[in-house]
């Protein structure tokens, strides 16, 4: 459960590209090994193709030279804070999903401040093993998010500066118009391109319980309608709202409620 939610209507957004150096160091964190640091870094640019710090080889570095650990002796309380511009619905989506595949599935989220169109949002996490910086910047390229920067702040407790200026929604469900597919049980919610459709009629097994919650979002990947339903509904239609690309297809409580999947319909 959410403890605290801040809205705010002043935001200072200052954004800076800062060194491989001054990455590692904040990875780090830690003044006795900066000579050790500087005699990795200082010469060499670990850059990526768009311009961005390349944290997986600089994680890779420091982990080869022991520079930091990921795995612990025993499970810690681990504070992750995320900051980043970003619609709402897309940042949750985005990195919802990258939290699960690098093995974080459960968390509590403990803080969210909102501020024009700014996220600051915090979880805690009971785990072993520290969130690995390469893991999360090879996941969040794939939906061209990049980290401007990581600090660890103290030993369990990390702050992520996330740049979705890019950012693109990845899809997992390929649905042709007019032709009804037959979906198996989600382990994410559904993410399709609505392929200039009309309507989408969407049906859950009698078996099942659906609670539907749809989102349509833009080429922007801003969220033009919200459909959410706490009623059971295993039988949907909705007309397509204009300049919607794609749709975000889950449950208001749980994918469990739809084990067996769903059955969806583009019609043109």
């Amino acid at each position: 459960m959410v403890k605290k939610i801040i809205i705010l209507t002043l935001w200072v957004n200052i954004s800076f590209a800062i060194s491989s150096l001054e990455l590692a160091k904040n990875l780090v964190n830690n003044s006795s090994k900066n000579s050790q640091l500087e005699l990795l870094f200082s010469n060499n640019s670990y850059i990526d193709n768009n311009g961005n710090c390349d944290i997986a080889k600089i994680s890779q570095i420091l982990k080869t030279n022991s520079l930091i650990a990921l795995t612990l002796s025993n499970p810690q309380s681990l504070r992750l804070n995320f900051k980043a511009k970003a619609d709402e619905v897309m940042f949750f989506k985005i990195l919802s999903d990258v939290l699960t595949d690098a093995g974080y599935i459960y968390f509590i989220p403990t803080d969210l401040i909102l501020r024009e169109g700014n996220i600051d949002y915090t979880i805690q996490v009971e785990s072993q093993y520290v969130l690995d910086p390469g893991t999360l910047y090879n996941l969040l390229k794939e939906n061209s998010v990049y980290i401007n920067n990581i600090k660890r702040i103290r030993a369990y407790d990390y702050e992520y500066d996330l740049n979705f200026s890019n950012a693109v929604l990845k899809t997992n469900t390929n649905v042709n118009l007019n032709t009804p597919k037959s979906l198996e049980k989600p382990l994410k919610d559904y993410v399709l391109d609505l392929k200039n459709a009309t309507n989408l009629i969407i049906d859950a097994n009698d078996l099942d319980n659906w609670f539907p919650k749809i989102f349509f979002l833009d080429k922007n990947l801003n969220l033009i309608k919200a459909v959410k339903s706490e009623n059971k509904n295993n039988h949907f239609s909705e007309l397509i709202p204009n300049g919607a690309i794609y749709a975000i297809v889950s449950d208001m409580y749980s994918l469990d409620n739809i084990r067996r999947g769903l059955k969806i319909t583009l019609k043109k």
